[in-house]
Formats: structure tokens, sequence, C-alpha cells
């Protein structure tokens, strides 16, 4: 089973280098970008830290169904709680419940928005399962490139 990240709409290229260096740390090599070039400056770069040749391979698409194409489960990260019918997990349940899915899956991808405003309702809506880090407070919320680096962690 393939785990790749995507990062949709990522504005600063420090968070996307960070994220490629924990990805690296972590023993992930899948990336796809998008709707951006910033990991393709100079700043992503020096932040990824012997892990560029995950930004120089990095997948980018024009929108996050493309993205999703070959996904045959999707998990969209959220700061926020949302109660809906599909999974709110946390990255620990997430384990548990990609190492479940077994051989019926051949590619995950766990989805990350933009710094900013995170994945819009319709793109959660293009996910499968949603995921929520527990947090002791709602504000301020994490670093998209720690966010990464927690979900590495986890799976």
């Amino acid at each position: 089973m393939e785990i790749c990240f995507v990062l949709v709409r990522p504005a600063v290229p420090e968070n996307v280098g960070a994220a490629a260096r924990a990805l690296k740390t972590m023993g992930f090599s899948q990336l796809r970008i998008v709707g951006s070039q910033a990991h393709r400056e100079k700043p992503a770069r020096i932040l990824a830290h012997a892990s560029t040749e995950l930004l120089e391979n990095a997948q980018e698409f024009a929108n996050l169904e493309a993205a999703l194409a070959d996904v045959d489960f999707a998990i969209g990260t959220s700061a926020k709680t949302r109660h809906d019918k599909r999974y709110n997990l946390t990255p620990a349940q997430l384990r548990d419940v990609i190492v479940a899915k077994g051989a019926s899956v051949a590619r995950v991808a766990i989805v990350f928005g933009c710094e900013e405003s995170g994945l819009s309702n319709d793109e959660l809506d293009r996910c499968d399962a949603l995921s929520t880090i527990p947090l002791a407070t709602t504000y301020p919320s994490l670093n998209l490139a720690q966010s990464v680096m927690l979900y590495a962690y986890e799976l």
C-alpha cells in the first residue's frame, strides 16, 4: 500500500520544505502539490534540508480531483471537528483504519489544506474520511509542516 501526502494550495514555501523534510525523515517519498508552485521556491529547498528530491519529484496537479484520481482512500485533514456521516479520526485511529483496509486499497492520500483557510467544504467532500488532531486549544492551530509530521509519525 502506498501513502501519499497531498498539499492543497500551500502558500508558504518554508512550510512545504519542512513538510518534505518531515516526510523523508519518517520514510515517505510521495508528495503531491495542488494549485501551487511554493515547492519550487528557494526557501522550500533550504528548509527541506537533505530532502530536496521530494520537492523535485513532487507531482503537480491543477485541482484536488485530479490529485485524487488514482487514490482508493482519501483522508481530509481539518483543524475543525466536523460532524457529518464520514469518519472523524485522530491520526492514531487513522493508522488502524488504514491497516484494517489491507489489500482492499492500493493508494491512500492524506490531504492538507492551505495554511490560512484549510480545505474547503467541497474539497473535504472529495475525501472518504476526515481526520483532526486533538488539540488542547483551538487557537493557535498547528503549522502545516507540524501537522504533516504528526501524521507521518503516526503512519
